[in-house]
């Protein structure tokens, strides 16, 4: 396999953001381009950022930017919680959609593993934002079944292979029930209620 380097500072910035799951998907993401020329973005939807991501705004101030999605600004960024927490590998993870004016800011995972869970699990990133709208799990199901399934369906290979290697290498898992898991983790939430 060709080894390639990330871009300038990349890894030391993920060593700096304190991530090791940071550092294994930029390695991953590194991989998947040297064997296949692809990128980690071509399987789940978002960029991952070797250097941290622009802020918009909306974006709390205490957030460290880690992905993008390429559409209307939005991102994925560690909530450090006031700087209360400096391994992110255990920092909430928040969506920022700058466009979505009535909640720029969503809770999405408690820390960046079950983030990658979910994705395990929904097969979709933008699924995340339609929790807002969710009053049950069969609301949710049935979403899906509309809204996103025929996509899911076309990229199903790629979603396949991109979930045995985040399995192989960060040892991740889907997640069971990711409706109760958001829910749940809303219902405590006090990060950023404010924005």
């Amino acid at each position: 396999m060709k080894n390639i380097d990330i871009p300038a500072g990349g890894l030391a910035l993920a060593n700096l953001l304190n991530s090791k799951t940071l550092i294994a998907l930029l390695q991953l993401d590194r991989d998947l381009f040297a064997e296949f020329n692809t990128r980690l973005e071509d399987y789940i939807g978002i960029m991952i950022r070797s250097e941290e991501g622009r802020k918009y705004d909306c974006t709390p101030d205490d957030a460290k930017v880690f992905a993008f999605t390429g559409v209307d600004g939005d991102h994925f960024a560690f909530s450090t919680e006031s700087g209360t927490i400096s391994d992110l590998d255990q920092a909430p993870i928040l969506f920022i959609q700058p466009m979505c004016f009535e909640n720029t800011v969503k809770l999405v995972a408690r820390n960046i593993r079950d983030f990658l869970s979910i994705f395990l699990t929904l097969k979709e990133m933008y699924i995340l934002e339609r929790f807002d709208w969710y009053t049950s799990k069969e609301v949710m199901i049935t979403d899906i079944e509309v809204q996103f399934e025929e996509s899911i369906k076309e990229r199903a290979e790629a979603i396949t292979f991109i979930s045995e290697k985040l399995e192989e290498r960060l040892q991740i898992k889907a997640m069971e029930n990711v409706f109760d898991y958001i829910m749940s983790l809303r219902q405590g939430a006090t990060i950023h209620d404010d924005v």
